[in-house]
């Protein structure tokens, strides 16, 4: 049974005549009642009692015509839905994301997007770098944000923002009252680490600068939050650097200082598993879009 023989019942059933029946779908009267005949058939019973003027339902017909058309009816709003899905305008994205997004990323993107697409669902979920990249592979996410660099033969990028990493200083440390602080200033300083194990990239990049810098790196902790190393830092366990947005987190006993030159970057970007199209494509362009047009309006 197709959806076209549920058409062509309908019609019958609404002129209960072969003849109009036909001219409304545009087809030859032989041909519909051999149509009609095979549902039928199919069903297993008649559900028109033939006349020499027209057509009359049976008992069975009646019961079938209210099913025939709430399935008409329901096909109609699938097809309608589904083309608003492939226009962006419906459905439902998981999104994965990392902390400095919900401060720099969601506030200037996710208002404007539910507005633009008001029938589109979002949820959220809080997750590090290999949770996330995970939840890609599996499709369980739709869109990460993260970090850089990630696989660029797995995933679509879309650079958002960059973040200059800043030292975060107990206030009473020796270097709180310097305007700024470079690399070789934290010689010998317990410094305070994004975990090895969630953020290599940048946990080697810090590596890297000590070491270009001739410096000593001496690892008090490595932790898996910023908001976590901010509170080791208040607690006067050590120093950190972290990116400039943590400047809004209040925190007492602490202070920002800015690095100097050569300066440690880093960049912050929607991700989406390659070929995934729709509604992922839809958020992923979205979100580059109106964040370039927002760094072009600060400028």
């Amino acid at each position: 049974m197709e959806l076209r023989h549920l058409r062509y019942f309908v019609a019958v059933a609404e002129e209960l005549n072969f003849r109009r029946a036909a001219e409304r779908l545009h087809i030859a009267p032989p041909p519909l009642s051999v149509q009609i005949r095979k549902l039928e058939v199919e069903i297993g019973t008649d559900l028109f009692v033939r006349q020499a003027r027209g057509v009359e339902l049976t008992e069975a017909g009646k019961v079938f015509l209210e099913q025939a058309r709430e399935t008409l009816a329901g096909a109609k709003r699938g097809i309608a839905l589904a083309r608003e899905a492939a226009k962006g305008e419906f459905g439902h994205l998981s999104i994965g994301y990392n902390a400095p997004a919900g401060f720099l990323v969601f506030p200037r993107v996710v208002p404007s997007y539910k507005r633009a697409h008001p029938k589109v669902q979002l949820t959220f979920h809080a997750l590090n770098m290999p949770q996330q990249l995970e939840g890609l592979r599996r499709e369980e996410l739709d869109l990460g944000l993260v970090w850089l660099p990630v696989p660029p033969d797995e995933f679509d990028i879309k650079e958002l923002i960059r973040e200059p990493l800043i030292a975060v200083l107990p206030a009473s440390h020796r270097l709180a009252t310097q305007k700024d602080v470079s690399i070789k200033d934290l010689s010998h300083e317990p410094m305070i680490l994004p975990s090895k194990v969630l953020h290599p990239d940048t946990h080697r990049e810090i590596m890297y600068r000590f070491q270009h810098a001739r410096s000593v790196l001496k690892i008090a902790y490595e932790l898996e939050s910023g908001l976590s190393m901010i509170n080791f830092v208040a607690m006067g366990i050590g120093c950190t650097l972290l990116p400039e947005y943590a400047r809004i987190i209040r925190q007492r006993g602490i202070v920002f200082r800015p690095l100097r030159a050569p300066h440690i970057v880093m960049r912050l970007a929607i991700i989406k598993k390659k070929g995934r199209a729709g509604l992922a494509d839809s958020f992923f362009r979205f979100s580059a879009e109106t964040l370039e047009r927002t760094e072009h309006r600060k400028q």
